[in-house]
């Protein structure tokens, strides 16, 4: 990675502070936040399961898309590896919980990882390619937690 232990960790705290937009992004409801993780032509591919784009745009909108319907979400970003420097390119898992908005008993749970490769902008570090791997995707019922927070807007 860098010359110096600071540059790597520095380094990494881009990457995490790019991830982390990511997930803060979806489970705020914050499509602005959500889209400065993206490049402008950002590739992103979710497999058959869910799709690809290729647009950080477009991606964006369809996400914004899918979790219209959803209640209290929360996306975990963790064991996030830089795997190479030239290009940057990172490993992290991702493990999320989408409740139902009209039955907040039930709940979606995927866990999986994301292969990313990144670009520096003039907006600061991006993910410029995104892969996907699914590894469950399962619904949950009687989520005893039904009813604790508001919704997001």
């Amino acid at each position: 990675m860098g010359n110096t232990k600071q540059e790597d960790l520095a380094l990494h705290a881009e990457v995490v502070d790019v991830v982390t937009r990511y997930a803060s992004g979806i489970d705020r409801r914050d499509w602005t936040l959500f889209r400065s993780a993206f490049a402008d032509d950002a590739k992103v591919d979710y497999g058959p399961f869910m799709g690809s784009w290729e647009t950080g745009d477009d991606f964006t909108a369809f996400m914004r898309e899918s979790h219209s319907p959803a209640g209290l979400s929360v996306h975990r970003m963790t064991n996030i590896v830089i795997t190479g420097t030239d290009p940057l390119t990172a490993r992290t898992y991702g493990d999320a919980l989408l409740q139902h908005r009209d039955d907040p008993t039930t709940v979606d749970h995927s866990a999986g990882y994301y292969d990313d490769v990144f670009v520096r902008t003039e907006g600061g570090l991006k993910i410029a390619s995104r892969t996907t791997v699914a590894v469950v995707h399962e619904r949950l019922s009687n989520n005893m937690a039904a009813g604790n927070a508001d919704l997001p807007a």
